[in-house]
C-alpha cells in the first residue's frame, strides 16, 4: 500500500514546529514552481501571487503569539523611489492608458514581492532546507523531461506545441521555461552544497549548462557558469567585496553616460565578428538595438520616453535597422531592448536609473550582511549573478512573468543566505 504521508514528507519535508506556518507554503511553491514554468512560463505569475497571499495570511495568524521581524526601511524607501519613477514616467508617457495598466501591474507585483520576501525572512533553517529540497526534486523531474526531449529531438514537445526541432533554432519554444529551470537548478545546487554534496551540485549545474545550450538559451548557460565563477571571486575579495561589487554596479548602471565616449559602435563589433551565422546575427542585432536605444536616451535623458516607451520603436511602421555585413536585421527595438539598465534609462530616465541603483546597492548590503559563511556567500551571489545575466540580456524589465520569477528566486535566495555555518556543524536552529 502506498504511504501518502511518507511521500508527502519526502517531497515537502516533515515541517518544523518552531516555524510560524510559512515553511509548508514555500515547500509546495518550490515543488510547483519549476513544473508550472515548464507547462506555461506565464502561469508562474498567479502562482507566486498565491504563495505571497498564503504566506501573509499565515504571518497575520501567527502575529498573536509570535513576534514578527521588522521591514528594512531603507529597502522599502529605495523600492518606493523606483515605483515613484514609474508613476512620473507614466504621466508623461505617449500611451497613457497602456502606461497606467503597466504601472498598476508593477504596483501589484511590488505588494506580492514585499509579502513573499518578508515571509521568507521568517523561515527556520529546517523549513528553508525543506523548500530547497522540494525545488531540487521538481528540478530533476524537469531536467529528465528536457534531456529526453533533446535526445529524441522534440518527441515530448508535441505535448506542448506543434513546433518541430531544427538545428538552427533548436528548442526555442522552451527558452523561457529553461530560464526558470536554470534558476531553480542553481537554488537546488545551493541546497546540495549545504548538505555537503558539492560534487552533486556541480554535476547538476554541468548537466543544466548542457541542457540550456541544447535548448538554445545561451544566457542561461553562460549565467550558470558565471554564477559559480563570480560567486567564488566575490568571496575571495574579502573585506573589499562590498566596495568592489558596488563600484561594478555603479559603472554598469551609469554606462549610458559614457559608452559612446568609449567608442561603442555596433558596426565596429560586427566587423570584428565578421562571421554571418544565426548566433552572430543575434549578437549584432542586439548591439544595433543597444546603439539605437543609447541615442534615444540622449534625446530624453532626465525622465525618459515613458513607461512602455520601448514599444514606440518596435511597431511594424518603425525604423528597420540594417548592418553592412549582416544585412537587414529587423525593427529597432524588438519588444524591449533586451537590457534592463538600458530599458530603465529609456523609459524612466535618469531618475529611474538612480532609483534602480539605490535598490541594487541596498540589496547587496542587506544580503551580504546575512551571509556569514563561505558557502552561503558564494552560492547566494552566484544566484544573484545568474539573475543579473537575465536582467542584462533577456527579459523586459516590466514583464510580469520575469518579475514573478525574480520575486520567487530572490525570496528563496534570501532565505538560504541566512543559513550560516551551523548547518556544517549539524545544528538546526531558527534563521
Amino acid at each position: 500500500m502506498i504511504d501518502i504521508n511518507r511521500i508527502r514528507n519526502f517531497i515537502f519535508g516533515p515541517g518544523d514546529n518552531n516555524g510560524i506556518g510559512v515553511g509548508r507554503v514555500f515547500s509546495i511553491g518550490g515543488f510547483a514552481f519549476p513544473l508550472v514554468a515548464l507547462w506555461n512560463p506565464r502561469a508562474v505569475v498567479p502562482l507566486v501571487a498565491l504563495l505571497s497571499l498564503w504566506s501573509v495570511f499565515n504571518l497575520v495568524c501567527a502575529k498573536q503569539h509570535l513576534p514578527l521581524k521588522k521591514f528594512d526601511i531603507l529597502s522599502i524607501i529605495s523600492v518606493s523611489a523606483l515605483f515613484g519613477a514609474v508613476i512620473i514616467s507614466s504621466i508623461q508617457a505617449p500611451d497613457s492608458n497602456g502606461a497606467f495598466i503597466t504601472s498598476s501591474k508593477i504596483f501589484g507585483n511590488l505588494i506580492v514581492a514585499i509579502g513573499l520576501i518578508f515571509a521568507a525572512s521568517h523561515l527556520t533553517d529546517q523549513e528553508t532546507l525543506n523548500a530547497a529540497k522540494s525545488i531540487l526534486i521538481a528540478t530533476c523531474i524537469v531536467a529528465v523531461f528536457f534531456l529526453t526531449d533533446i535526445l529524441s529531438q522534440g518527441a515530448l514537445s508535441l505535448f506542448f506545441t506543434n513546433m518541430t526541432y531544427t538545428p538552427k533554432y533548436k528548442f526555442f519554444w522552451f527558452k523561457s521555461a529553461s530560464s526558470s529551470y536554470a534558476i531553480c537548478a542553481f537554488i537546488a545546487a545551493f541546497y546540495l552544497v549545504l548538505r555537503n554534496k558539492i560534487w552533486w551540485a556541480l554535476a547538476l549545474l554541468g548537466v543544466s549548462i548542457l541542457i540550456t545550450v541544447e535548448i538554445g538559451n545561451r544566457t542561461a548557460a553562460g549565467g550558470l557558469f558565471l554564477g559559480v565563477l563570480v560567486g567564488g571571486i566575490y568571496h575571495l575579495l574579502g573585506r573589499w567585496r562590498k566596495q568592489v561589487i558596488s563600484t561594478v554596479i555603479i559603472v554598469i548602471v551609469a554606462s549610458p553616460l559614457y559608452l559612446f565616449e568609449l567608442g561603442f559602435s555596433a558596426e565596429r563589433i560586427s566587423n570584428f565578428i565578421h562571421i554571418r551565422a544565426s548566433s552572430t546575427l543575434s549578437v549584432v542585432y542586439r548591439m544595433h538595438t543597444w546603439e539605437f536605444v543609447l541615442n534615444r536616451i540622449q534625446e530624453k535623458p532626465l525622465l525618459g520616453w515613458g513607461v512602455r516607451g520601448s514599444k514606440l520603436f518596435g511597431e511594424e511602421s518603425s525604423l528597420i535597422i540594417s548592418d553592412p555585413l549582416m544585412g537587414e536585421l529587423g525593427e529597432a527595438i524588438p519588444l524591449h531592448p533586451h537590457n534592463g539598465v538600458l530599458q530603465i534609462w529609456l523609459e524612466l530616465g535618469a531618475f529611474g536609473a538612480f532609483a534602480l541603483l539605490m535598490v541594487f546597492l541596498r540589496a547587496i548590503y542587506v544580503i551580504d550582511k546575512r551571509c556569514t559563511h563561505r558557502n552561503t556567500r558564494i552560492w547566494t551571489f552566484g544566484i544573484l549573478t545568474l539573475l543579473g545575466c537575465f536582467f542584462t540580456f533577456s527579459y523586459g524589465v516590466f514583464s510580469s512573468a520575469w518579475i514573478a520569477i525574480l520575486i520567487f528566486s530572490f525570496a528563496m535566495t534570501t532565505a538560504l543566505s541566512s543559513i550560516q555555518s551551523n548547518i556544517a556543524t549539524g545544528h538546526r536552529g531558527g534563521s
